[in-house]
């Protein structure tokens, strides 16, 4: 069967009030940070035509202040300007070329508000502290309230000007009307407090107010949490509950239902879940609501991150859209690759949060750890266009080491010209291309410069691709990543035509012939000075290949709060050792991304490992605390575990350096994460 017809109800267009779109597949509202003074950039409009293109049936501007109270950070959108009708325009001009509706997400975060100092006042229902952000808000008096609805309104009309499809209204994840719906953040005694009913009453009024400003003509939705999670938070009843509500009242064309709360650490994660967070999480209780509101249009979204998940949302009736926006963002041509017959070119969304999210909470410009093209689409255009450069010894010297800005792009080419000259499926007519290293690094060089009309050689001593990341998939915490990269990548190495030769040691000599060499050997585990004083020694990488090697009890002495020292930690205590992680950062997995934190620090807490705050390693061997330098002898243990860094693993650089068309790409140049390690992969060819 054709995937058109393996994909037929996700397909298949649908109305949502008075707006048809072309099929279900949704890229929901997400923060992108690319956003200047309140308004959307070029850069953002680029990252939404990416999106329509590759064939989405609409997709959701991101969280849109309705009054200046509202904005979460420097980089939110202002919905109440009236600067922001013609930028409306041209988001929506440059969705519609290809087929897709513009919808905008109408919020206000209340106490929820994460900008940088120095820091607006937070505003809520009540005077109720936040947990996670730490914001501490004023109760909204009534005329405040009142200038809210008609900031809702406002922002409303403005959309209609600018000739958006749809309006979503954010009732989720513990914001401004999330926290009108709960006991826990309404403590108010006037008309919006007391029983359900009454804390529902901001809510609709907002949306009364919505399709007043709206008029005829724009779809209108709600977006809820339909579980947040938390104690005493609102649950599935209740969101079964808002939703018969609004949909009897026909205030909602369309009801999106999410999961968490932004408030809480652990319900925050699943804003946006890591694995190994169940895929596909929204699936039973969006059946709940379904069943309690059968006549509602269901939005569902939360880690659906294939089209044969969303086909089986919406063929069972349990969706009727879905929002699959990681998977958009690791690849914008999903629907558009596959319904061309090349699924093997697909990037896979791995989940790991680290460019997408992880950018947004470091205030960075969103990006994508697995496709350095997203959020760079003006300058690196999409994987539709290969860039294509000239491979020789002039273009070495000058971006030796990737030396440059890898966000400029290929010189003097449009990135939306498209692919000029021979097909870069061809193969054999470029210039010869060797890649040394088939970690992440290694194998985004070797696409790319197959991509780009090369002929690729790529060596990997080890009998497998993937390098750190391979091992790393041992663990709970990256066996879906490791399963999705490298499914992914190995089907667009062949795609590609690139030779891959594993279980081959590279060498100099190797390099001989070949116009370019790539040198992406990764790192190696840092081993510092230490007595052990008879204790038995092992890196956490080996602990992680062969936890039935370590003795029990393993103390698990951690650096710096990375991926090893945890995955260590994780997979010895499930294979029944007694663990100990004596962890030298302010808080364990300190370089990770909050919700993949959040997630481990769970998992270790049920497997009963005991963790050693603000401890690192020192000689005797001893525990030294990082902060007041006091020293405590080791405790009882017969294995120590080291998660102590890693160094380059350059030692053939200095035989290559001479190569004219050698160049250095990922942890062979200084450790660091996934995503450097694809980005300049990609940018060294």
């Amino acid at each position: 069967m054709s995937a058109r017809g393996r994909l037929a109800a996700l397909l298949a267009p649908i109305d949502i009030g008075p707006v048809t779109l072309r099929n279900r597949v949704v890229s929901t509202s997400h923060q992108t940070g690319l956003v200047h003074d309140h308004l959307p950039t070029d850069d953002l409009i680029a990252y939404h035509r990416a999106r329509a293109a590759g064939g989405a049936g609409a997709v959701f501007l991101e969280a849109t202040a309705v009054h200046r109270t509202g904005l979460l950070t420097s980089h939110t959108i202002g919905g109440y300007e009236p600067a922001i009708v013609p930028a409306y325009r041209r988001l929506g001009e440059a969705v519609r070329e290809h087929g897709t509706r513009l919808f905008v997400q109408l919020f206000h975060g209340g106490r929820e508000v994460i900008a940088e100092a120095p820091r607006a006042p937070a505003v809520a229902p009540s005077a109720v502290p936040s947990l996670r952000f730490k914001s501490e808000p004023r109760a909204l008096t009534a005329a405040e309230i009142a200038d809210l609805i008609d900031g809702y309104r406002t922002a409303a009309r403005l959309a209609a000007e600018g000739g958006v499809d749809g309006l979503e209204v954010s009732l989720s994840h513990g914001y401004l009307i999330a926290q009108f719906l709960s006991s826990q953040t309404n403590r108010r005694e006037d008309r919006f407090n007391g029983p359900p009913e009454a804390r529902l009453r901001f809510a609709i009024e907002v949306l009364q107010a919505v399709r007043d400003g709206a008029g005829e003509g724009v779809a209108i939705g709600a977006r809820l949490s339909v579980d947040e999670l938390t104690p005493g938070g609102l649950g599935v009843e209740d969101c079964a509950r808002i939703t018969a509500r609004l949909h009897d009242a026909g205030l909602a064309d369309f009801v999106s239902l999410v999961l968490g709360n932004s408030s809480q650490p652990a319900a925050s994660t699943w804003i946006a879940p890591p694995p190994p967070a169940p895929a596909a999480a929204i699936t039973l209780p969006a059946a709940a609501i379904r069943a309690a509101v059968p006549g509602a249009t269901l939005l569902a979204t939360t880690r659906i991150v294939d089209l044969e998940a969303a086909e089986l949302l919406v063929a069972t009736g349990t969706a009727d859209l879905v929002g699959m926006t990681r998977a958009l963002i690791a690849d914008p041509e999903l629907i558009a690759k596959t319904l061309a017959g090349r699924a093997a070119d697909v990037i896979e969304c791995i989940g790991c949060n680290q460019s997408c999210i992880g950018h947004y909470h470091a205030g960075l410009p969103i990006g994508c750890a697995v496709n350095p093209r997203t959020g760079r689409e003006r300058t690196l255009g999409t994987d539709a266009a290969p860039r294509l450069r000239a491979v020789g010894a002039g273009e070495a010297a000058r971006s030796r080491d990737l030396g440059r800005d890898p966000a400029a792009g290929a010189p003097g080419r449009d990135p939306a010209a498209g692919a000029p000259g021979r097909d870069p499926a061809a193969g054999g007519a470029g210039p010869r291309v060797l890649v040394i290293g088939a970690g992440p690094a290694g194998a985004a060089a070797a696409i790319e410069a197959a991509r780009n009309g090369a002929s690729v050689t790529l060596v990997e001593r080890e009998a497998e691709i993937g390098g750190q990341l391979r091992l790393a998939g041992l663990a709970p915490g990256h066996a879906e990543a490791w399963e999705r990269y490298h499914r992914s990548t190995s089907a667009r190495l062949r795609s590609a035509g690139v030779e891959l030769r594993l279980g081959v040691e590279a060498s100099a000599e190797l390099a001989a012939g070949f116009d370019r060499v790539v040198l992406a050997t990764g790192a190696r585990p840092y081993s510092p000075p230490l007595d052990a004083g008879g204790l038995a020694v092992t890196q956490a990488w080996d602990a992680i290949l062969d936890p039935s090697s370590v003795a029990s009890p393993a103390l698990v002495c951690d650096w710096g709060g990375g991926w090893d020292g945890l995955d260590a930690a994780e997979r010895l205590a499930g294979c029944g050792c007694a663990v100990m992680l004596a962890c030298a950062a302010p808080v364990p997995g300190e370089t990770l991304h909050q919700y993949q934190r959040n997630l481990y620090l769970s998992r270790l807490d049920g497997l009963g490992v005991t963790i050693l705050h603000h401890h690192e390693l020192s000689r005797g061997p001893r525990l030294r605390h990082v902060f007041s330098g006091r020293t405590v002898p080791l405790p009882e243990c017969a294995t120590l575990v080291l998660a102590q860094g890693r160094v380059p693993a350059d030692e053939l650089w200095p035989s290559l350096e001479s190569h004219p068309g050698a160049v250095r790409a990922g942890d062979v140049l200084g450790p660091r994460t996934l995503e450097e390690a694809i980005l300049e992969g990609t940018m060294s060819v």
